[in-house]
């Protein structure tokens, strides 16, 4: 009974207390002014002008520098522009920066930009116009550039991109009906460097290349034509280890060295391995076949792996035709008695330290590192491949590789 009672109790105060709850927040309500319902710190003014310092024009765009308005309120700079295509287009940057840049453009002539202040209250001040005059954009120095070479299997495209813009190489060919067919693309932020079309046969062929920026800005084609060297894909179903003295194996920690050519590589799962040894290491494949070599792909160990833990970085390649004949083997001269093929070294596109990588660096070794052995190598016949590694990535004392392929001619 006492505990209902105090129940009941303290249901009939309730509504007193509530009643008076309820006044107050009216009077706090019908108190409010409209000053109160401006934007957090806004005062309600419109920002001084923009005062505009300097136009920069540079390949594709311009750089606006700027003096900004001292308003308390400042929130950000706003330039409003349209493009050559007439798509309407802005770039807005903190208060506390002073420059603005507006890149993009695929074509050069005078564009006009209204720089604003905007506040917290979103007001903007007075549009301040001012013209940027941007210079040629670099996709079009990039295919002017452009020089093709006779290849293995298809065309070597060179290039020249001092500015290093993200852009993609995009390649067509005649087909036998005489029309154009778009084959691939190649994306690339390099600033000299070059790049391979492979796959084609040993016939006169016409490669039409154009270049494309990451705004979708295209230039004109350019047409090159040559007649691809003969470039045969090496069956693997015919590799296997050929145990020397001197060799590491590659089938530690429960990887297999017959996953180096198992025609999978994407997974760091899916590797040779060797032990923890000071390098160089080295190990001896029999290519099942006698070939004169073009060239060959290196997959590096991919995922968290990728240009670090034991991938090859600095390494030689050696062959022979048969083992007939070989000289009694020492540690230091690895390559005695063997014919040496190239000598070589890992590419990373972003130059970044082990660790860190970028989309271009995994798309690169996705696609495998492509090495050319040159026209002295064809010159012998090869059977037995000796691959020496000299360096790691990130110093490792370890190899690891995730897979290769060869690619040559049949020795009849």
């Amino acid at each position: 009974m006492v505990k209902t009672t105090n129940v009941i109790k303290q249901k009939m105060k309730k509504p007193k207390i509530s009643i008076v709850y309820s006044l107050i927040c009216l009077l706090l309500i019908l108190g409010c002014t409209e000053e109160e319902h401006r934007a957090y710190g806004s005062d309600g003014t419109p920002p001084g002008p923009v005062v505009i310092n300097s136009v920069e024009n540079r390949a594709g765009g311009a750089i606006i520098r700027f003096t900004p308005p001292t308003n308390q309120d400042l929130l950000y700079i706003k330039g409003a522009y349209s493009d050559e295509n007439g798509i309407s287009k802005q770039v807005i940057v903190s208060s506390v920066i002073d420059t603005l840049s507006i890149i993009g453009f695929g074509q050069s002539g005078d564009y006009s930009v209204d720089v604003t202040a905007v506040d917290t209250g979103d007001n903007e001040s007075e549009a301040v116009t001012t013209v940027i005059s941007p210079l040629e954009a670099p996709i079009h120095a990039i295919l002017e550039s452009i020089e093709g070479a006779q290849d293995f299997g298809g065309i070597n495209i060179s290039y020249l991109n001092p500015t290093r813009a993200e852009v993609s190489l995009n390649m067509s060919i005649i087909n036998s009906e005489g029309n154009q067919v778009f084959k691939e693309s190649f994306y690339t932020s390099q600033a000299n460097s070059s790049y391979s079309f492979r796959g084609y046969d040993p016939v006169p062929t016409t490669f039409i290349i154009y270049v494309e920026d990451r705004w979708g800005n295209q230039t004109i084609t350019k047409t090159l034509e040559t007649t691809p060297l003969q470039d045969v894909f090496l069956d693997k179903g015919y590799f296997s280890i050929q145990p020397m003295p001197g060799d590491e194996s590659f089938s530690e920690y429960g990887f297999s060295a017959n996953q180096m050519w198992d025609g999978s590589w994407s997974s760091q799962w899916n590797c040779g391995h060797t032990s923890f040894l000071a390098l160089p290491h080295q190990l001896t494949i029999s290519l099942g076949q006698t070939v004169k070599l073009n060239r060959f792909k290196l997959y590096q160990r991919g995922g968290s792996e990728l240009y670090k833990h034991g991938n090859p970085k600095r390494f030689k390649i050696y062959g022979r035709e048969n083992l007939d004949n070989l000289p009694i083997y020492s540690p230091a001269n690895p390559g005695d008695g063997w014919i040496l093929l190239g000598e070589f070294e890992s590419f990373k596109p972003s130059g970044l330290p082990p660790g860190s990588n970028t989309e271009e660096d995994y798309l690169f070794q996705d696609n495998g590192e492509d090495f050319v052995f040159g026209y002295d190598a064809q010159q012998y016949n090869i059977k037995y491949i000796r691959f020496v590694n000299l360096e790691s990535w990130n110093n490792q004392m370890v190899s690891v590789i995730g897979e290769l392929s060869f690619w040559g001619g049949l020795v009849e």
